[in-house]
């Protein structure tokens, strides 16, 4: 009798919880913000949010239910990523928004690009990276493409400029060349040119530089206000909505720093339940890719894993000072809906692919 195919339930249940939480916590960090300062409903913020999650859940069951060697495939996989370099071009045809261009006006609202790219990257990757070939050298030609595709994508959105985002791709298309045994001098090469990327994004900009000397110095506003709420949170918190730190003390309490106010309202213990939620997430990502039926399977779920957990201690590491301060939002958790609902189609790939594993 044929194995039944079943979805990754615990995958699937921490994800469920995670969303909401977030959307919970999204209302209760940026209503006095959407109130007094944008003039706006204090439940606006919070709104948008749930209309990207149920738009996420339902890409997140599309893509966990879509035919796995059709997602894999060359076609589907760089047609996607094409697309992702078109939406990434087209905002430096419109407008700055907040001297930037990281984001793509629509009659109905806007869009972030770069986080499409968090799931079309490793998508793409996945699939030139996990092609076995009976010629070893068809196969060692596989690491250059993946090389090419990577630094397009990280240039697209290095430029916007958003400097966090294009590390963050970076690091997770370093990940996946060592896990698919991509030769040391290469793998060198790649960690030189992050550092590059890195060192002359910082030296690119004051701001940047101040934030720097002001990590190595000892630290900033932001963090400095991200400490005072983690530490009044106590061990239990302050308790849902009482967030004091929120009121105007702390900068983008709602996206960048809603690691804070979770400490501060949920307390220690909270904010560590919150941290295992999204630890098991991860977690689940990289047993998918060791249950995987295909290399390029595995390295598609791993690559979705390795991106989330890198997001994930970036921004908890900028709200405790282990971080220079840099916008980055917690992933299923913090306003944004265009973050979410990639990050909610991605983990319905990796659904996918621990469906059809063993």
């Amino acid at each position: 009798m044929p194995k039944r195919k079943q979805l990754d339930r615990p995958l699937l249940l921490a994800t469920l919880v995670a969303a909401p939480v977030g959307i919970a916590l999204v209302f209760s960090a940026s209503a006095p913000l959407a109130r007094d300062y944008y003039g706006l409903p204090p439940w606006d913020f919070a709104n948008r949010q749930l209309m990207a999650w149920i738009l996420g859940m339902v890409l997140m069951l599309a893509a966990a239910f879509a035919p796995l060697e059709r997602v894999l495939s060359r076609w589907f996989a760089f047609t996607a990523l094409a697309v992702t370099w078109i939406l990434l071009v087209i905002p430096y045809f419109q407008p700055a928004v907040a001297g930037t261009h990281r984001w793509l006006r629509l009659p109905m609202g806007s869009l972030q690009p770069s986080s499409l790219a968090k799931v079309t990257l490793p998508l793409a990757l996945a699939v030139v990276l996990g092609a076995r070939s009976a010629h070893a050298a068809a196969e060692q030609r596989s690491w250059p493409t993946a090389l090419g595709i990577a630094t397009v994508t990280a240039a697209l959105v290095f430029f916007e400029p958003d400097l966090g985002t294009a590390i963050l791709l970076l690091g997770t298309v370093f990940a996946l060349l060592v896990v698919a045994e991509t030769p040391p001098l290469v793998l060198a090469g790649v960690g030189l040119g992050g550092l590059f990327v890195a060192t002359a994004g910082v030296l690119a900009e004051p701001y940047r530089i101040s934030r720097v000397v002001g990590f190595f110095s000892g630290t900033t506003y932001q963090v400095q206000q991200a400490l005072i709420a983690l530490g009044s949170g106590g061990a239990l918190g302050r308790g849902p909505g009482a967030s004091v730190q929120k009121l105007f003390f702390l900068p983008q309490p709602h996206t960048d720093f809603i690691f804070a106010i979770a400490g501060e309202e949920l307390g220690f213990v909270g904010a560590l339940l919150l941290l295992g939620l999204l630890g098991l997430v991860a977690g689940r990502c990289f047993i998918a890719a060791q249950r995987a039926p295909s290399r390029a399977a595995g390295l598609l779920a791993c690559g979705v894993g390795t991106q989330l957990a890198l997001q994930v201690l970036f921004h908890v590491g900028v709200c405790l000072g282990l971080a220079p301060a840099k916008g980055m939002p917690l992933p299923l958790i913090s306003s944004g809906g265009s973050d979410l609902v990639a990050h909610l189609t991605a983990l319905g790939l990796v659904l996918n692919v621990a469906k059809e594993g063993s």
